[in-house]
């Protein structure tokens, strides 16, 4: 007799229904899994975004509680430019956007001016979202909502206006106080902590999805407790929207949250809210 039992094989109808299976396992699980990787990438992200926001608090406890202007005309050497960014980055890789604030959705092609919350942050890699477009340097804006200096050209303007004269030229975020570009670059002034009504309701910085590390788009439409009409997807583009539709803000008491676009408010982006009373 022999030692080996007679071992069934499988039939192709059993195959079959195995690799079924199998098949729908692998449909359930990979989706979770790309949600598992992406939660891990926003959650990374939060904590760059928390370094800044901390970055920005330090740098305003060290300078009497003023917050740190958009840009100012700092000498920071003979091969930089005449302003300062608010953070590092290369911002001599192009001329043809603009003679400010350089393109950062371009690759750096010479070494990154020095930002003034420079100092306060850990390492270069902080200014980077691991969502980001890797030719990309960063995908950050500080909130750029600013009046003007009375005696400076001013472009500042908002439909809004006509509907609450109160608020014409009172809406600024914490670094863009008396914005003036009189010398050919812009200028402005930061405010005070005491200036800041609300500091976990006001914006301080969001991922943005243009070249300037600041940004002032949403100030010129007519809108109050929903964002404006974006029927062609172009105020959309000033946000970094990868985080399942949802945004990156660093808050003026540096707290961090993800915001979707709908949930965008107007008083979110002045540090003066009482402007908005009736």
């Amino acid at each position: 007799m022999s030692r080996f039992r007679h071992v069934r094989a499988f039939t192709l109808i059993e195959l079959l229904v195995v690799i079924a299976i199998i098949a729908i396992l692998a449909g359930i699980l990979f989706p979770v899994f790309s949600q598992a990787k992406r939660s891990a990438k926003q959650t990374q992200c939060m904590m760059h975004m928390r370094q800044i926001g901390l970055a920005l608090i330090m740098y305003a406890d060290d300078n009497e509680g003023v917050w740190v202007p958009t840009a100012d005309a700092t000498y920071t050497g003979p091969t930089y430019k005449p302003q300062q960014p608010w953070i590092g980055y290369d911002n001599r890789n192009t001329t043809y956007v603009n003679q400010f604030f350089g393109d950062m959705t371009l690759p750096a092609t010479s070494p990154p001016a020095p930002g003034k919350i420079d100092p306060y942050l850990k390492n270069y890699a902080v200014r980077q979202c691991p969502e980001r477009p890797q030719d990309w340097q960063m995908v950050l804006a500080y909130n750029y909502w600013h009046n003007c200096d009375p005696l400076a050209y001013c472009d500042a303007y908002s439909d809004y206006w006509s509907y609450n004269p109160k608020a014409r030229l009172q809406e600024y975020g914490p670094g863009a106080k008396l914005m003036d570009n009189r010398r050919g670059w812009v200028e402005t002034h930061g405010v005070n902590d005491s200036e800041i009504e609300e500091p976990s309701n006001t914006v301080a910085v969001w991922e943005h999805g243009v070249w300037a590390p600041v940004c002032t788009f949403l100030m010129i439409y007519n809108w109050f407790e929903s964002p404006p009409d974006d029927q062609y997807g172009t105020l959309k583009q000033h946000f970094n929207f990868v985080h399942r539709d949802g945004a990156i803000m660093i808050w003026c008491d540096s707290h961090v949250r993800r915001m979707t676009f709908g949930r965008l408010r107007r008083p979110m982006f002045s540090v003066r809210k009482d402007i908005y009373l009736p």
